[in-house]
């Protein structure tokens, strides 16, 4: 049983690794830590453990394996180097840091120590995303040439460095970061090039850009289309939350023109093929043991992360690409994922 320190107790928590915490019976929590204690006795009650007094605390008790950083990526560097020298293997979540310079040092801290780092994003946990690796895997419908996606909802409204370009960096920083991953993780062959737009349309008051958009190429002459807008006012139901109207236009394409789609039918969510009229169909299945279990296993085998979790480089990967592109928007842009010095 891997001890956990959880350091943030807010949305991400919440939402996404509360339940598959509850799902493992490989990790047990030892103790969190939150600004606003209240949140983090909410959770202790909920997960068990107990509440810390500080966040070093629980970065330098020898007792805690993991450290769960589920904290915003603008202070995450300094946790992260601490957790790392301390021989603590940890989870974060996506965008692994601000700026670039930042997430090569968490690189190198967790390279140097050998500890494993798994960073949270979309695919993880995540088994209709699975299904979709395994069917372009087998090619049985050939190989993913096209991915389109589009994202409309509301600029987050629960926090305040979401929209600053130094804390987080706007739309594709915040949120469409996760299917720059992901098409990545579906596409034959390594990204080389992008091209990246950035434009205001409509949210005057906002410290970045409203809308944004990246094409990306890849190896063997497949392409990402990736398009997020926080322009239109859309319903926000929960303000202390990420609780927000969602607008989702997906589909891809493979090299032997099978377009793909998924949705949730009586079955389960389903992808379908369709080509001249025909079509194959998947259903998705639970994934088979918690994220937390995976993870654990890693450790003791020192194997890699489970595939459905990106590791650190993988993260920082993901920003050095977009931190770069913002700097040639409208220009095509050769990829150099190198980690600096």
């Amino acid at each position: 049983m891997h001890k956990l320190g959880i350091l943030g107790c807010g949305d991400y928590l919440k939402k996404w690794q509360a339940p598959e915490i509850k799902a493992s019976s490989r990790v047990q929590v030892k103790s969190l830590f939150d600004p606003e204690r209240s949140r983090a006795e909410k959770y202790a009650i909920e997960l068990g453990g107990s509440v810390a007094e500080s966040a070093e605390s629980i970065l330098k008790d020898p007792d805690v394996d993991i450290v769960c950083l589920f904290v915003p990526p603008g202070i995450r560097k300094n946790m992260l180097v601490t957790a790392a020298a301390a021989g603590k293997h940890i989870i974060t979540t996506k965008p692994l840091g601000s700026n670039v310079r930042d997430c090569a040092a968490m690189v190198n801290a967790v390279q140097t120590v050998g500890v494993k780092c798994g960073v949270g994003y979309w695919r993880t946990g995540n088994p209709t995303l699975e299904l979709y690796k395994d069917i372009f895997d087998s090619g049985e419908i050939g190989q993913l040439a096209l991915y389109k996606h589009d994202w409309i909802h509301h600029y987050p409204e629960w926090n305040t460095w979401a929209t600053d370009p130094k804390k987080n960096g706007g739309p594709f920083m915040d949120a469409m970061i996760h299917t720059l991953n992901l098409a990545r993780y579906l596409m034959p062959g390594k990204i080389t090039n992008v091209t990246f737009f950035s434009d205001n349309h409509a949210q005057t008051e906002l410290k970045c850009n409203d809308t944004e958009f990246m094409k990306a190429d890849f190896e063997r002459g497949g392409a990402a289309h990736l398009f997020i807008t926080w322009a239109a006012d859309l319903a926000v139901y929960d303000k202390n939350g990420n609780e927000r109207e969602l607008l989702d236009i997906n589909y891809m394409i493979t090299d032997q023109r099978w377009r793909v789609t998924g949705k949730m039918e009586d079955a389960g969510f389903t992808v379908t093929a369709s080509r001249d009229g025909k079509e194959k169909k998947w259903v998705a299945q639970p994934m088979a043991v918690s994220t937390y279990d995976s993870f654990a296993e890693a450790i003791e085998t020192d194997r890699t992360l489970p595939r459905d979790l990106p590791d650190i480089v993988e993260a920082y990967e993901d920003i050095k690409i977009m931190r770069d592109a913002e700097k040639s928007q409208g220009q095509k842009m050769k990829v150099d994922l190198s980690v600096i010095k």
